[in-house]
């Protein structure tokens, strides 16, 4: 079961691209979405400090999964809007500390984990722009300052790096 199943019971049915031109088909939407994901920092004080991947634990031998790229960066560090979208979280949640969820389209959603307490910009309902800043980086639920950073496809978590460009440094 994915992440968004388990945490989000609201999803929109409207979404600011789809309102302003609702003739355009969701494939050429999620294509150019695909093709056009903002790095989510504001800064080239950065590394990537987890990438998405999978781990076996040494001791029980279970298999885990990184479902993002956690990117170290001085706390207070701008976080943005990844894309134009809807927030459908701006809580806490396990695991992932202080966060937000921003659904861009009937196919994307963009997770934010680990924002520093206190700094959320947006709220649920919000429509938010590509670059818009949303929140700053902290450490809440995590040992160092660091923006997790998950991309879902129909709810289930892929590599953000197949979406976006790492900001060159």
């Amino acid at each position: 079961m994915s992440l968004l199943a388990l945490t989000i019971s609201v999803t929109p049915t409207a979404f600011a691209s789809e309102a302003s031109n609702p003739t355009q088909s969701s494939k050429t939407k999620t294509e150019e979405t695909k093709f056009s994901l903002q790095f989510p920092l504001v800064t080239d004080q950065y590394r990537v400090s987890a990438e998405f991947s999978e781990k076996i634990d040494p001791e029980t031998k279970a298999i885990t999964v990184h479902n993002g790229i956690d990117y170290a960066a001085p706390k207070g560090t701008s976080i943005v809007a990844a894309n134009d979208g809807i927030v459908i979280v701006a809580s806490s949640l396990k695991g992932f500390g202080q966060t937000i969820v921003i659904k861009h389209n009937s196919e994307l959603t963009t997770l934010y984990g680990h924002i520093n307490p206190g700094t959320f910009l947006v709220k649920v309902g919000d429509t938010v722009k590509k670059g818009q800043k949303i929140a700053e980086v902290g450490s809440s639920e995590a040992a160092e300052n660091q923006l997790h950073f998950t991309v879902f496809k129909q709810d289930e978590a892929i590599n953000p790096n197949l979406y976006i460009k790492q900001s060159s440094k």
